[in-house]
């Protein structure tokens, strides 16, 4: 990828975080989808593992406004439910907290302890009221908000080490992959039960992200720590599809929410990508001086495609505008 495409990419913003920052995503729900929350993860000198959710909003005039502070425990994840303003927030507590976005703020409705002294490390919404979760033991958890109380439906083992990351199928619901530091990608089925139906043993570290394409059914797109991301045929999974280097450790992965043909990549020191079709790099973000963890797209529309990233160490948040023949060409 040629050094002038990369620079096309528009700093919009830079935000200093203070607490190190690992998690950045936009509310996909009209009319705030200008508002988005980043994550917070902080080891204190005491070993205290502590957190915040900080709220954001682009005015109008778009410029870049904290509009709330959260303090928890260290978060870890967090997803915006896609039927409702609803956002789950997993931390270093074992806990799993439901904030309903209401009136321009967070309030918290619901927590919920799952029973494993580990740290959450990633969530997912399936259908509206459902979530899957996954923990530092290599566990899983599914759960269900009713009526405002969050109810854990069922716990069990998938890997032998950190269980990096849980994802729902968007085409099947009962359908779940988890990616564990054992380098695995398992899918599960619930209603068979609670074992996986299939293991993938194709990945040569651990299996940190996997996001699956909810405009092109038996797709999912899947990163690692060896440094590749994959796409995957649901119906053999035996071989993916297609493959690509990048410059650094996946952490996380993105469709666009607009047609599901580009992928955001946040590679930890390899910096934040975007891959178009065929899984090329078309533009790339180097901006942040630490391991970028967090990455996300606006769903707003119009002209301009706006991401979100933030990174670890240098407590950086960044709002930045895609160049507009990636747009045209590409995304």
């Amino acid at each position: 990828m040629s050094e002038d495409k990369t620079k096309q990419i528009i700093t919009l913003h830079k935000y200093k975080t203070e607490f190190n920052a690992d998690s950045v995503e936009w509310c996909p729900h009209k009319p705030y989808q200008h508002f988005f929350v980043c994550a917070n993860y902080q080891l204190t000198e005491t070993q205290e593992r502590i957190g915040r959710i900080l709220l954001f909003s682009i005015t109008p005039a778009n410029e870049l406004q904290l509009c709330q502070t959260v303090n928890t425990s260290a978060v870890l994840d967090q997803k915006w439910c896609l039927h409702c303003p609803i956002l789950t927030v997993v931390n270093a507590a074992s806990a799993i907290e439901v904030y309903k976005f209401e009136n321009e703020r967070l309030m918290l409705i619901t927590t919920c302890t799952v029973p494993c002294e580990a740290l959450i490390l990633s969530v997912d919404w399936t259908k509206e009221h459902e979530m899957i979760c996954s923990d530092s033991k290599g566990n899983w958890h599914k759960l269900e908000l009713c009526e405002n109380n969050l109810v854990l439906q069922n716990t069990a083992k998938a890997h032998d080490f950190e269980a990096w990351i849980a994802a729902f199928y968007s085409w099947n619901t009962a359908v779940f992959y988890t990616g564990g530091d054992d380098a695995l990608l398992l899918t599960f089925d619930t209603r068979i039960g609670t074992a996986p139906v299939n293991k993938n043993r194709v990945h040569q570290a651990g299996v940190t992200s996997v996001h699956s394409n909810i405009n092109k059914e038996f797709q999912i797109a899947t990163g690692s720590y060896d440094e590749n991301v994959r796409l995957w045929d649901v119906r053999n999974m035996k071989v993916e599809e297609c493959l690509t280097k990048m410059p650094g450790p996946v952490w996380r992965l993105k469709w666009d929410p607009f047609n599901s043909k580009s992928l955001l990549s946040a590679c930890m020191l390899g910096g934040a990508h975007v891959l178009g079709d065929g899984l090329d790099i078309v533009c790339s973000f180097y901006e942040h001086e630490s391991m970028v963890y967090g990455v996300d797209w606006c769903h707003l529309g119009g002209d301009d495609r706006i991401i979100g990233t933030c990174s670890f160490y240098d407590s950086l948040l960044c709002i930045s505008k895609l160049p507009k023949e990636n747009k045209e060409e590409n995304l």
